[in-house]
């Protein structure tokens, strides 16, 4: 049995996750999905001064007050900033890493430095708009979810998605990560969504893709594939673990030799 830690984006909640968990756990794995703090069915305790690293501590205490080890930790858009935060603070409880279609931040990286550094999404990543719009952001404290059409979401899904989102902190966005060192030797699997127009996250998985460390993994949807392809996410997720856990297995038996 693995632990697994599912981490959700930007606007969204634990609720995303829903069909991907049903699946893990039926194939007997424990699963966590947090909610954020300020969204989901947390929303009601949005407030102006919620930062990255309120989000950070948020999935800190999932694994301090839960007590686990050995944890495959995910991440989905925003929560890839999340993750590697996490990681960096308590390596020796996570046992690999999991970016689906998520930023990956190095030391100082915010998601809008990420944004404005890249040539992305008209829309979603739009570094003019996300400078225009900052002064109004930093008033308000937040900022309104974006369309999930933006996101290659499928029409069937787009309304409910849009229905359930909420405002995200702005601090959130606007936070650096700060890491103490350079990321520790592990498997880690990049999932990437390769069929909405213009997305952010592309160049990561084409940069992953060369690494020895990581795995790619593509899929033919939009950026919310727990979503759109809750089953396809759940069966490379439990790949992933295979691979993880064999390679855990060679190392435990070439230590014993």
């Amino acid at each position: 049995m693995a632990t697994f830690v599912l981490v959700h984006g930007a606007w969204v909640g634990a609720w995303v996750f829903r069909d991907t968990a049903r699946v893990l756990r039926a194939a007997g794995h424990e699963v966590f999905t947090p909610t954020l703090t300020g969204l989901g069915e947390r929303s009601h305790l949005n407030q102006a001064d919620i930062s990255l690293e309120t989000h950070i501590l948020d999935i800190l205490g999932v694994l301090q007050a839960e007590e686990l080890e050995d944890v495959i930790l995910c991440g989905h858009g925003y929560g890839g900033m999340l993750i590697t935060a996490v990681e960096d603070r308590m390596p020796g409880r996570i046992r690999s890493l999991v970016y689906i279609d998520a930023f990956v931040p190095q030391h100082w990286d915010s998601v809008i430095s990420i944004l404005e550094n890249s040539s992305c999404a008209r829309d979603y990543g739009n570094a003019r708009r996300m400078a225009r719009d900052r002064t109004a952001c930093r008033r308000a404290g937040e900022l309104a979810p974006l369309p999930c059409r933006i996101f290659g979401v499928s029409p069937a899904r787009q309304a409910a998605l849009d229905r359930r989102s909420h405002p995200q902190p702005w601090l959130t966005f606007e936070m650096p990560v700060v890491l103490a060192g350079p990321p520790r030797p592990r498997r880690r699997a990049y999932f990437v969504a390769d069929s909405w127009a213009d997305s952010p996250f592309l160049a990561f998985a084409e940069r992953f893709e060369r690494a020895p460390q990581w795995r790619v993994r593509r899929f033919s949807c939009g950026h919310a594939i727990m979503i759109d392809q809750p089953r396809e996410l759940s069966r490379e997720l439990l790949k992933f673990e295979q691979e993880d856990a064999a390679d855990h297995q060679r190392i435990h038996a070439l230590s014993r030799t």
